[in-house]
């Protein structure tokens, strides 16, 4: 194993604390984050009339839906989300769960229309909860048929919140446009969703998201069928302590048409096993535009699984910064970066697989055999104690935040295994490389 050192410059700016970060990433986000703490009137909903009814025409601010358990099979193209509430008192669609399921919405009887939740521009400030959404398809049943974009939530307004939601089978997992603003995905599982094969239309992912200011977080996302499992054109993006495998196209993008800058931090992602096919793990840009601004990858985990996956894919058209903090790049894949961009790459304290060579401007850069997992073939990333990535990190990595502004940031969590969910983050000495810090 062999270590290249050269000095990084001193940080710029400051470590966030939690608060600060999501103040940072996702500006006016803290009305979401309190759904049901507002006092309003708890309505609970065990038929979809009434549901369809309280979407539309009278939920009100601080207001709490309790969907009692059971299928609600859609019987028109789309839920019309109509009302609003208000930073203070969100509106709360909560699934109630019983014996470990959650209440399901399903469009296996109607084509969909976009979304099985339509969120309209107006919308603003929802959470919606312990939901499985599934079988959104715009085409192929009897009736009008649509684009075959269809979503679980189609989500134009603002401060629209999804927590421990389920989305499977759909055209799309997640859709949301660029008229959307403080979008958050949180706890959420999303695989199997692509539109059926010989269907018509634009490629179809987990995730096609757009937003102004989006955060996806402690997710579990796999099996994109046919795309992405995460695609952005959003103009500010944060992807945090998410396990993403199994991809259908290429595992994560930040596609052309972003505008602003991106955070990948804390993810283990992991591409698809089988060979053949689109062979990329990350990519920026996609020739529909221009991809923008700077991407950060602070303390993520990325497993190859085939000798010719490419790590990193950049292209021709895209101006994208890129940023590289105490990631580990592992596995069999011998193709570290297709950088055909005019983006600066920096960065310092790397774990590179031998074979890789890591780019002039990564620092500090680690250079060996195996990142030291405790058993990388049952996907157990965690690193044993003689890891050479342990207490090895940058103490402080940088990114650069919405408005463009260079401040220092920590990962406070690490993603579950397999599964929604997420756990804090202990730094016993120096920060570790890669999405889990060491613990015996």
């Amino acid at each position: 194993m062999r270590r290249q050192r050269r000095k990084l410059g001193p940080s710029e700016g400051r470590v966030l604390s939690r608060r600060e970060f999501l103040q940072y990433t996702a500006a006016s986000i803290a009305g979401v984050t309190l759904a049901g703490t507002a006092q309003g009137e708890t309505r609970t909903v065990s038929d979809l009339a009434t549901l369809k009814d309280l979407l539309e025409h009278r939920a009100n601010p601080g207001d709490v839906i309790l969907l009692q358990p059971g299928v609600y099979l859609l019987d028109v193209p789309r839920l019309s989300v109509r009302r609003s509430g208000t930073p203070e008192r969100p509106i709360t669609l909560r699934g109630v769960i019983k014996d470990g399921q959650r209440p399901v919405l399903d469009g296996s009887k109607v084509n969909v229309q976009r979304g099985l939740l339509y969120f309209w521009p107006e919308t603003h400030d929802w959470a919606v909860e312990n939901l499985e959404l599934r079988h959104a398809r715009g085409s192929g049943r009897p009736g009008a048929a649509f684009s075959n974009n269809a979503a679980a939530a189609y989500i134009q307004g603002s401060n629209i919140t999804f927590r421990n939601c389920y989305s499977h089978h759909n055209d799309n997992g997640w859709f949301s446009t660029h008229e959307a603003v403080n979008t958050i995905l949180e706890g959420c599982e999303t695989a199997y969703n692509g539109k059926p094969p010989g269907a018509a239309g634009n490629a179809t992912h987990n995730h096609y998201v757009n937003s102004q200011s989006l955060i996806v977080r402690y997710c579990y996302i796999h099996h994109s069928i046919e795309g992405q499992n995460f695609k952005s054109r959003c103009a500010h993006a944060v992807l945090a302590y998410n396990w993403i495998e199994e991809d259908g196209g290429y595992s994560v993008e930040v596609a052309s048409g972003n505008e602003h800058n991106t955070l990948w931090m804390g993810n283990v992602i992991v591409k698809r096993a089988a060979p053949g096919g689109q062979r990329r793990l990350l990519g920026v840009g996609d020739g529909t535009g221009v991809a923008r601004g700077t991407l950060t990858l602070i303390n993520n985990t990325f497993v190859s699984t085939q000798p010719n996956d490419l790590f990193l894919f950049s292209h021709s058209s895209a101006t994208t910064d890129l940023m590289l903090f105490n990631n580990i790049f592992c596995g069999p894949g011998r193709r570290l970066f297709d950088w055909n961009g005019s983006g600066r790459i920096e960065g310092a304290n790397n774990f590179f697989l031998k074979g890789l060579e890591p780019p002039p401007g990564c620092v500090d850069s680690i250079v060996g055999d195996a990142p030291g997992f405790v058993n990388p073939e049952a996907g157990d990333f965690r690193l044993r104690a003689d890891s050479p990535c342990k207490d090895a990190g940058v103490g402080s990595p940088r990114y650069r935040d919405r408005e463009g502004r260079l401040v220092s940031i920590v990962p406070t969590h690490q993603p579950q295994r397999r599964r929604a969910g997420a756990t804090p983050r202990i730094v016993a000495a120096q920060l570790d490389i890669g999405a889990f810090e060491f613990s015996p």
